[in-house]
């Protein structure tokens, strides 16, 4: 009769041995577990919507603050100057820095919406671009990463690659670099943004972004 508990002792040692912690294997077994579960073009469009969507939500995330404050001084933003006005800034700009074209938006962030009020090239205007809407924050990580940049009150410049109808008339420009600025340039006041697109890459980027801001200024009223 003693050796009874003895065997039950054993079997909760055994227990406890089978069934410890096994994060790392979980995690794994899960992963596994999704790449089985990805067996068609569907389900891989699936994944990677979910993907899309979860980083534009995580992106937001972390600027509810930007964006709350910005709702609330709504009433007290600055709006964007005449288009008539807005050629000819862009114009001088893009004489300054040596650059193929230049593409204005206008933004609601309340509403996520986007839209071209001036796409200027050597050419002139580009009329088939000027009033189409779009995203602000959107599936392209490099626009989302791009959208916060400019929230933050940074010029970003970069390696270019189009996302949008707006971007592929950039790349028929031989556009390959671009700059892109918030309107007007001070952090919390975005209610649009500018695009500056360039053959290569400028030579002074500080310089650069300096008459970038100075044109961002400009455009707001």
């Amino acid at each position: 009769m003693a050796r009874k508990p003895a065997k039950k002792t054993a079997k909760r040692a055994a227990s406890k041995r089978n069934h410890g912690p096994r994060s790392g294997a979980s995690v794994l077994d899960r992963a596994i577990d999704m790449v089985k579960w990805v067996d068609t073009p569907f389900k891989l469009f699936v994944l990677i919507l979910l993907g899309v969507f979860g980083l534009s939500g995580w992106i937001v995330y972390q600027n509810q603050e930007k964006l709350v404050t910005r709702f609330v001084l709504s009433e007290h933003m600055p709006i964007l100057v005449t288009d008539e006005r807005i050629v000819t800034l862009s114009t001088n700009l893009m004489r300054d820095l040596r650059a193929e074209a230049v593409i204005v938006h206008e933004i609601s962030l309340s509403s996520n919406a986007r839209i071209t009020r001036v796409a200027l090239s050597h050419e002139g205007r580009h009329a088939p671009l000027e009033g189409k809407k779009g995203a602000f924050f959107s599936g392209s990580p490099a626009r989302n990463h791009a959208a916060v940049s400019m929230l933050n009150g940074e010029v970003l410049c970069e390696t270019f690659e189009a996302s949008s109808e707006a971007g592929e008339w950039f790349v028929s420009k031989g556009v390959t670099f671009a700059c892109r600025g918030s309107i007007p340039p001070e952090q919390g006041s975005m209610v649009g943004y500018l695009s500056v697109g360039f053959k290569s890459v400028p030579k002074d980027i500080t310089a650069t972004k300096a008459r970038i801001n100075q044109t961002t200024r400009e455009l707001a009223r």
